[in-house]
């Protein structure tokens, strides 16, 4: 989308892509602008809360000078069985590929105490969808806003808030730890507990953190799409065969058992790194 004119933009498979900003965010069943809305009137669009949050994502990439905005509502045709696939499976490189991601957390405001604000960061629905994992860890760059459109901070700057509600190890956060080194189950495990509104999108929405390739098909149960992803897994992935188990049960228990083990030494770091700050604050006041 062209952040100036607002009008969708279409680029061939060998057009050279310029630098574009990319929209992560929670969606509202039914009232997101789709691609079918940007054909017909203007007052179909106005009419939906999800107009104003295109604007101001718009609004967003020209402050920053950036020309273009990927928005998944409104440039994936979602009556396109065909697109939807093409799009979800190169999902993760648009993110990875933007020059700056906008998270906007609809369900935090910054104008309240800092206690308030850092517990609704940490509560935030946008931490707990399945969609937006790959989003928060694909881009370079992640700036987080709150319901009104105002800076909350960077993906390295709220690294202790994110690792506290995700379970991601605070080096991945801060870039220390490129994703590629962590082990793919732990990869696999941040998922765990994310909810998607097509149950099948619980297993496509790891495909690109994993770095596999598997065909969607939403005719499927999810039952069957955690099938076909454990086959996969384990072909890009052989070493991981007996681990895994045989069935989806076993596959999915290992994984909650990781992500135990990862939260409980997440908790017990930020625990004694608190701890440290407020012996060092309880100092400071003493010497002052």
């Amino acid at each position: 989308m062209n952040s100036h004119t607002f009008k969708i933009i279409e680029f061939k498979e060998h057009d050279t892509i310029p630098p574009y900003a990319i929209l992560s965010h929670k969606w509202i069943h039914g009232e997101e602008i789709t691609l079918q809305d940007f054909k017909q009137s203007r007052n179909r669009q106005v009419s939906k809360k999800g107009y104003h949050k295109v604007r101001r994502a718009c609004g967003k990439a020209r402050q920053d000078g950036i020309r273009y905005i990927w928005i998944d509502t409104c440039c994936i045709d979602q009556t396109n069985s065909d697109d939807i696939a093409q799009n979800i499976k190169s999902m993760y490189a648009y993110y990875q590929n933007a020059t700056v991601c906008y998270a906007y957390l609809d369900d935090v405001r910054s104008d309240v105490d800092s206690k308030t604000w850092q517990c609704e960061i940490e509560e935030s629905e946008w931490f707990r969808r399945g969609w937006t994992l790959q989003e928060l860890l694909a881009p370079r760059i992640v700036e987080f806003y709150d319901t009104e459109w105002n800076y909350i901070g960077s993906r390295h700057g709220l690294q202790e808030e994110i690792s506290y509600a995700t379970g991601i190890p605070l080096p991945v956060l801060s870039g220390r730890l490129p994703i590629h080194q962590v082990d793919v189950l732990e990869r696999m495990s941040w998922a765990m507990g994310r909810k998607t509104t097509k149950l099948q999108d619980q297993a496509y929405c790891l495909l690109g953190l994993l770095g596999i390739s598997m065909d969607p098909d939403y005719d499927e149960d999810v039952e069957e799409s955690f099938r076909r992803l454990r086959i996969a897994f384990v072909t890009a992935y052989p070493e991981h065969t007996g681990t895994l188990g045989s069935i989806q049960g076993s596959f999915l228990s290992v994984l909650c058992q990781i992500q135990m083990q990862s939260l409980e030494k997440i908790a017990a770091l930020l625990s004694k790194r608190r701890r440290t700050d407020m012996i060092s604050l309880q100092m400071n006041i003493g010497l002052s």
